[in-house]
């Protein structure tokens, strides 16, 4: 197996907030949020990944000079708006739609590298459990450069 090295001089980075992000593809691996004594920068695919996934997991309204960065998801499910798998599937479907125009429209600028610009995304997985009170959304994410990742929404959601 080839190791391709990237020069990711001149780019801008971030803080790895969601830890499992590096190991890609990320399937069904728990993600979890973390800002240890030993931060790490994150760039290129884990980048675009990890701005999706707060893109989606975060509250329309809920990010100060932004208030339309985020989605009603996490919201409608902690109301109790989330019941059933026809209610799941239309919020997951406006959700997704939401999180990638949102980064589509940052990455505007023609200054993204290939590989951190989110081209496509598609819900590919939906789980729904009254039983264990839960729901799991599964998206899978195509780069600029090619590369296609299904990727677990990082959130277990509590549903009424």
């Amino acid at each position: 197996m080839s190791q391709n090295k990237i020069d990711y001089s001149g780019r801008t980075v971030d803080l790895l907030l969601l830890k499992t992000v590096i190991a890609v593809p990320v399937v069904n691996k728990r993600v979890s949020l973390d800002v240890a004594d030993d931060p790490m920068i994150v760039t290129g695919v884990e980048k675009m990944v990890q701005r999706y996934a707060i893109a989606f997991i975060n509250a329309i309204g809920s990010t100060m000079f932004r208030p339309d960065h985020g989605t009603n998801l996490v919201p409608d499910a902690a109301k109790g708006l989330i019941y059933d798998m026809a209610t799941l599937e239309a919020d997951a479907a406006e959700s997704n739609m939401l999180a990638f125009n949102q980064i589509t429209a940052a990455d505007s600028d023609e200054e993204t590298p290939d590989d951190e610009r989110l081209v496509d995304s598609e819900v590919v997985g939906l789980e729904f459990s009254r039983a264990d009170s839960r729901i799991r959304i599964s998206v899978k994410l195509t780069s600029a450069a090619g590369n296609s990742y299904v990727y677990v929404i990082p959130v277990g959601v509590g549903v009424h």
